[in-house]
């Protein structure tokens, strides 16, 4: 399995990272865990054999799949060789980008059906002819991101300022805290929030806060214990709780095996 990122030259205001995945005959079936990001996304399957199991249901994935937020992991089997390259937006963007309302993605990789067929169709035509140059590729997806007309309005800039904070303090604040920064109560923070992102506030928090302890695991070997109460979790049994929420597994079986995708994600 070898992971790939690619610069973002014209659209970091919409993308948080674009990337190619290839899996070779050497390592075919391959199968992993696949933990929440904090991101919605669009990616395109070349070959078949590639499946998702999400609480005991199958979805064979290929061609064009437009992925929503996941507040829990799923299960990735790979079964023939190939590759995928794909698109992670920054939280509020496929929002902008579609007007759509992103808690119908929430634990889904759909077909893009849902999509604009217009759209669903210029994309489609990008990710299949790059002739396997990925620069161009990811360059021509650059340019039709930047010809599409953004949704931006008082609701996106106060959710957008919502995120930057959560963001400045890894995860680490509470709901009040967002409120105490954004033009309107609790009931609209949750609506805007899952409307535009498609998870609470709550959960967001949640699954950045764990994401960001689990980069610098990664990165830096910093004793799992330290990190646990680094990033505000009272005690171990409240940080399992995460772990197994987030990957399905508790943290000594997680550590067992080797989910060479997910690390090399974390150590971007």
């Amino acid at each position: 399995m070898n992971l790939t990122y690619y610069k973002i030259l014209k659209t970091n205001h919409l993308v948080e990272e674009f990337f190619h995945i290839s899996y070779s005959n050497k390592i075919i079936p391959f199968n992993t865990i696949l933990i929440p990001f904090g991101f919605s996304g669009l990616s395109y399957i070349y070959n078949s054999g590639q499946n998702i199991f999400l609480d005991n249901n199958e979805t064979k994935i290929k061609g064009l799949i437009l992925s929503g937020q996941f507040n829990k992991s799923s299960k990735l089997n790979v079964e023939e060789a190939g590759f995928s390259c794909g698109i992670s937006f920054k939280p509020t963007a496929l929002h902008k980008l579609t007007n759509l309302n992103i808690s119908k993605f929430t634990n889904k990789h759909s077909l893009t059906e849902l999509l604009n067929k217009d759209l669903t169709r210029k994309f489609e035509v990008i990710f299949n002819s790059h002739n396997n140059d990925f620069e161009n590729l990811f360059n021509d997806l650059e340019n039709l991101l930047l010809s599409f007309t953004l949704i931006e309005n008082k609701n996106t800039i106060a959710i957008d300022k919502a995120i930057d904070f959560i963001h400045k303090k890894q995860g680490m604040v509470s709901v009040k805290n967002l409120l105490e920064i954004v033009p309107f109560g609790q009931k609209t923070l949750e609506t805007q929030f899952k409307k535009m992102i498609g998870l609470t506030p709550s959960k967001y928090m949640r699954i950045y806060r764990f994401k960001k302890l689990m980069e610098k695991y990664e990165n830096n070997k910093i004793e799992l214990k330290d990190l646990v109460y680094m990033y505000n979790y009272y005690d171990e049994s409240h940080f399992s709780k995460d772990f197994k929420a987030f990957t399905s597994k508790l943290p000594n079986e997680y550590f067992k095996e080797d989910f060479s995708l997910i690390k090399e994600a974390l150590k971007k």
